[in-house]
């Protein structure tokens, strides 16, 4: 049986694991490169989101603002209008000669006497 020496399996090993550790080392690089991109992209993407996200917050403020502006309008038109058609039932009532009829009474007092 023939002995073999490390030193006759050096060019064979070199050549198994040399090509093993460089696709390691450059893939290892690859992503390291990947990764810092990705971090980039990330807080770039964040950036732009909170200036979107304060944007459409100053934008839904002012679209509440002015949207209570216009209920409280329309809420005061009603009551401008509740208003005059009271007072026109008021005239026509007056022109008619109808009494308003009286507010009901409370059975409280008669209830408890009896």
């Amino acid at each position: 049986m023939e002995f073999i020496s490390l030193a006759d399996l050096a060019p064979i090993i070199a050549a198994i694991l040399g090509p093993m550790l460089a696709f390691v080392v450059v893939s290892m690089r690859y992503q390291h490169q990947d990764s810092a991109k990705t971090r980039e992209l990330i807080e770039r993407s964040s950036k732009e989101n909170r200036k979107l996200i304060e944007q459409s917050t100053k934008e839904n403020r002012e679209l509440i603002e002015q949207s209570s502006k216009e209920n409280k309008e329309s809420i005061r038109e009603v009551t401008r209008s509740l208003a005059d058609a009271r007072e026109r039932l008021a005239r026509i009532e007056g022109y008619l000669r109808i009494a308003a009829a009286p507010p009901p009474e409370e059975d409280g007092g008669e209830d408890a006497a009896a």
